[in-house]
């Protein structure tokens, strides 16, 4: 009974470090996104693919939409944090630079969130990761 005791012991000390340290790793977010997001005077969702590699600085970046109006925008100030993501870009209208700022909720191969700019557009955006 002693020895049932003990062996019981160390499995579950075996069960709670491999646990611990699957818990504390981090997720890897590189890889290609892809989803979509409502633009406003677009009737139809815009699609929008993220492309994202890991950096020793943190992560680094494009995104392109499936209207042509932004063509491998680099990402900037990425941050990645609790599972919420947050970056912005920049691209030209054609007359105008506009910045776009995004925050979404990381959730396994799904980010969830929204986008918004300077002059108050915003809208919800989803992107599921394809590999």
């Amino acid at each position: 009974m002693k020895r049932t005791v003990s062996i019981l012991t160390l499995f579950i000390l075996l069960l709670t470090f491999t646990y611990g340290v699957s818990f504390c790793q981090k997720v890897d977010l590189s890889g290609t996104w892809e989803g979509s997001t409502d633009v406003p005077d677009v009737p139809e969702p815009v699609k929008m693919t993220l492309v994202l590699e890991k950096t020793d600085e943190g992560y680094s970046g494009t995104i392109n939409d499936s209207l042509g109006m932004i063509q491998n925008a680099e990402i900037e100030d990425f941050e990645f944090e609790d599972n919420d993501v947050t970056f912005n870009f920049t691209f030209s209208d054609g007359s105008n630079y506009i910045t776009v700022y995004i925050t979404m909720t990381v959730e396994g191969n799904i980010m969830n969130g929204h986008w918004e700019t300077e002059d108050g557009s915003s809208a919800p955006i989803k992107l599921e990761k394809i590999k």
